[in-house]
């Protein structure tokens, strides 16, 4: 093979392996050898290995060699690192149990609260945060710690169970856990022969419990040499009058049997216990809690998270930081703002400010960029409304509109207050709007009034008043994302039940 036909090779390989594409390069000629230098923003300990794999996988070394240097662009925004991080940051926003299937570790970013330590440990947890808080993520870090190290894990994915109303989808989701579990060989005939029962005929939650000597025997042929650990992925789409009985099948097979569950889901949409029949997992008797919510309370941890995360994206893709492709220093405390510190909005928003920055040929992310990619993005949080609270969607979407006019059209102001009752129908509704990320929390509790009223702060969602032509006079709170006043909190307007 000539020089020349090799060092194609070896640049064809790096970039399929890398994911760079369209890389510059020069090549020179040195005593009689032939030199291919490629240009990279950022040379990595990732890059260099693979050149080295690509040139070691080519016949003729000594006739030519291959080597990064690397080099600053103008327009980075268009460059080869930034095409490969939208494809990185694409991939990121829907975690699922194959994500990341060969790199996870390079790519994973720690949460704030190092809640990774818990996750592992042979207890159940309720992973609880808003939809892009990372619950999936955290789960994911469980899964694969444990995959590496050989131990036994069944991953369901409750997104399938979405719309159902019946009993059945119960003994449907037990099915789909002995599917996902690698049973001994001893043990594959009495699995097929309980999926066979499970799938054949429709089972009712009383079925399943005459069931469950039999399923807890099958499990502890994994589970006796190594724990057994059963994920399940937003239990909060799941039918809403069968979450706390789930929770119980699964807990009088799993408790004592070495099988421990981990569950993710939006706190405000699920029900894993029943006062009325005492049915169910109770927090924190059974199962312990890992909140993943850094909302606005918190502006500087979120905005450290929401960094950390994108610069881990960056620099897998060859850019020294995420800064890099930032026009100015307001960028990422904007996108903090703007995404209220949930790390998934901000990886999208920061996604999509990039496709606007080039399609204004821009050399960088600008803050106008992030601030409409804010704006085009609150139809994704109406359609997740719908998704992940469908049966009071309607009540929803008029209590948002609601506030939208308090605020916007009536106060001329992006945020309110709002009296903590936590037993009442009209509070947790709000709740569970910040859970959908259509409004996000300010202030845990303040007493603006007489003693003993307490309040929470809250401002709407960017998307929820740019656009509206009375937004061009809506006062902004907090614009900055810095520590709150209390005296500045105190001047909120207040909304009535």
């Amino acid at each position: 093979m000539s020089a020349k036909r090799s060092v194609e090779e070896v640049l064809a390989n790096f970039e399929r392996r890398t994911g760079l594409t369209g890389l510059e390069y020069d090549d020179i000629e040195k005593n009689d050898r032939l030199i291919r230098v490629i240009y990279v923003s950022s040379i990595t300990d990732r890059f260099y290995a693979i050149l080295n794999e690509c040139i070691g996988e080519v016949d003729g070394v000594d006739d030519f060699h291959v080597t990064l240097k690397q080099r600053t662009r103008d327009f980075i925004i268009s460059g080869p690192e930034a095409r490969l991080l939208l494809k990185v940051l694409s991939e990121s926003q829907n975690i699922n149990q194959y994500s990341f299937a060969d790199d996870f570790f390079d790519r994973y970013t720690p949460s704030v609260t190092g809640a990774e330590a818990q996750i592992v440990s042979a207890a159940n947890h309720v992973v609880t945060g808003r939809r892009g808080a990372g619950k999936s993520m955290l789960l994911l870090y469980c899964f694969r710690v444990r995959q590496r190290d050989g131990l036994p894990n069944a991953w369901v994915d409750l997104q399938m169970f979405s719309g159902r109303t019946d009993e059945q989808a119960v003994a449907d989701v037990i099915t789909e856990i002995l599917y996902k579990i690698d049973f001994p060989t001893s043990a594959s005939e009495e699995a097929a022969a309980l999926r066979y029962r499970l799938e054949s005929t429709s089972h009712s939650v009383e079925d399943l419990r005459k069931l469950t000597p039999r399923l807890r025997r099958l499990l502890e042929t994994v589970s006796s040499q190594n724990n057994l650990f059963i994920y399940l992925d937003d239990l909060h789409v799941f039918p809403t009058a069968f979450q706390h009985t789930l929770m119980d099948v699964l807990y009088s097979i799993a408790r004592g049997n070495r099988v421990y569950l981990k569950i993710s889901a939006i706190e405000n949409l699920v029900k894993t216990y029943d006062n009325a029949s005492k049915s169910g997992i109770e927090v924190p008797q059974d199962a312990q809690r890992l909140g993943l919510d850094y909302n606005l309370t918190t502006p500087d941890k979120a905005a450290k998270h929401i960094e950390a995360i994108l610069d881990s994206h960056a620099t897998y893709s060859g850019l020294p930081s995420i800064r890099r492709l930032c026009s100015s220093a307001e960028v990422l405390p904007r996108l903090t703002w703007v995404s209220a510190g949930v790390p998934r909005d901000g990886i999208n928003l920061f996604s999509q400010s990039m496709l606007k920055a080039a399609s204004e040929n821009r050399k960088r992310v600008t803050v106008s960029n992030v601030n409409m990619a804010a704006s085009d993005n609150l139809s994704i949080k109406i359609k997740d409304l719908q998704t992940d609270a469908s049966a009071a969607a309607a009540r929803l979407n008029e209590l948002l509109e609601r506030i939208r006019s308090f605020c916007v059209l009536e106060n001329k102001t992006n945020a309110f207050l709002v009296e903590i009752r936590s037993g009442e129908a009209h509070f947790k509704d709000i709740m569970s709007l910040v859970q959908l990320r259509l409004l996000h929390v300010i202030s845990e509790g303040i007493t603006p009034k007489e003693a003993g009223t307490k309040f929470m702060a809250l401002i709407l969602d960017y998307g929820l008043y740019t656009g509206v032509r009375a937004a061009a006079s809506v006062e902004l709170f907090n614009k900055q994302t810095a520590p709150v006043s209390a005296k500045d909190l105190r001047k909120l307007k207040i909304l009535k039940a």
